[in-house]
């Protein structure tokens, strides 16, 4: 099964758990679909310098996926804060640590995959990609 949770339906989650199928069953472990980046790099799934963390603009929209191992975890950043709505203008004029400190309080989880292999950039040259090891992320984002 490639698909682990898909699209919006994973910022639903709620509860002990989420019922995929009628033979699948997600625990949640204490997760919701308002869980942070940085609190999944927290949690002990994985240890943070076995995690990647991407994030870059789509028009006025910033897109953050955290990688680990074949888990891609896909988020979405509320840019609201953002004054003239540029998100690629604004991560060009900014920090990395502003950046996370501005972006992890407003990601919503958006998606979760699962793949048959290790998990990288959504799509390979697609968006300009930042790349972040999750130690540093969690790091900035303290």
């Amino acid at each position: 099964m490639d698909e682990l949770v898909s699209d919006r339906r994973s910022g639903y989650l709620e509860g002990d758990f989420e019922v995929l199928t009628d033979r699948l069953v997600l625990s949640l472990d204490g997760f919701s679909g308002e869980t942070k980046p940085s609190e999944f790099l927290a949690a002990g799934l994985w240890a943070p310098e076995e995690a990647a963390v991407f994030y870059a603009a789509l028009s006025d929209d910033i897109l953050l996926n955290i990688c680990a191992g074949p888990i891609q975890i896909h988020f979405r950043v509320d840019t609201d804060f953002i004054e003239d709505g540029d998100a690629q203008k604004y991560l060009a004029n900014s920090t990395v640590s502003q950046v996370v400190s501005d972006i992890d309080s407003r990601a919503t989880l958006d998606s979760i995959y699962s793949y048959p292999q290790p998990a990288f950039e959504e799509i390979p040259g697609a968006f300009n990609w930042n790349l972040l090891s999750g130690r540093d992320y969690l790091t900035l984002a303290r």
